[in-house]
């Protein structure tokens, strides 16, 4: 047992105190066995919150007594506990990141990794993205963005693909064939329908975006035409993550 302090000691009494106040306010408390430390070191801080003025104290015959909280002693062990529970808030607030940041930066350093293995130019293109979204502020960059990405899950799926996952009779899809690629490569890695179909799913909602944007850009190439805004492109890059992160989860 880790011996306390006298400091620890009096804390405790006091909280003692006041939890046997806050049932019974005009009770005085039965010490027996309320604490695993000695009978000298309770007798000799119970003196020193009385001295104190902040229990009160009846002292008997033997050295027996009987003691309860005062109005000082609550204010002082209530003090105490906002200060405890201040200090425990700014630790928690220290040690424990916001999840959000967290699951992101795990995301990207997760699949940077495993790109480096699969297409280094694959993590090139995507540190220069990365880039452009910190230093521009023009519509041309930002749809250069979209495009981009798009380009990066096309060379991504060619990355992943193998020749042997394609069944006898069946063609090997061409590189702009995205989800024939996807599709074959699932039914390769995952027996889970379920699996299957939420990242088939996920996938179509992707690259039905980035079909979007890019049609969109198309049609209005024009300054007051459509134009791709921030948004867009750090979702095209948030998006471009999460699902490479999904597919890599199925391979490792």
């Amino acid at each position: 047992m880790v011996k306390m302090t006298d400091n620890e000691i009096r804390i405790a009494i006091l909280d003692y105190l006041k939890k046997v106040y806050d049932e019974h306010p005009h009770a005085y408390a039965n010490f027996e066995s309320a604490f695993d430390f000695s009978g000298v070191e309770l007798i000799r801080n119970i003196r020193y919150l009385s001295e104190k003025g902040l229990i009160d104290v009846d002292w008997f015959v033997g050295g027996s007594f009987q003691a309860k909280i005062n109005s000082y002693g609550i204010d002082m062990i209530e003090r105490i506990q906002q200060e405890v529970q201040a200090q425990q808030a700014a630790q928690k607030e220290m040690t424990t990141p916001d999840v959000l940041p967290s699951l992101i930066k795990e995301t990207k350093d997760y699949v940077d990794s495993k790109l480096a293995d699969i297409n280094p130019e694959i993590l090139e293109k995507l540190n220069l993205i990365c880039e452009d979204l910190m230093m521009r502020r023009d519509s041309h960059s930002f749809a250069r963005i979209a495009y981009d990405c798009r380009e990066i899950l096309m060379d991504f799926t060619d990355g992943i693909f193998k020749e042997d996952f394609v069944e006898a009779g069946e063609k090997k899809p061409l590189r702009n064939q995205t989800k024939n690629k996807i599709r074959i490569f699932l039914r390769n890695k995952t027996t889970s329908e379920t699996t299957s179909r939420a990242v088939s799913e996920r996938f179509d909602y992707i690259m039905n975006y980035f079909d979007y944007l890019s049609s969109e850009i198309q049609k209005n190439a024009h300054p007051s035409g459509f134009k791709v805004t921030s948004e867009d492109a750090k979702s095209c890059l948030i998006y471009t993550y999460m699902f490479m992160r999904d597919i890599l989860k199925i391979v490792d």
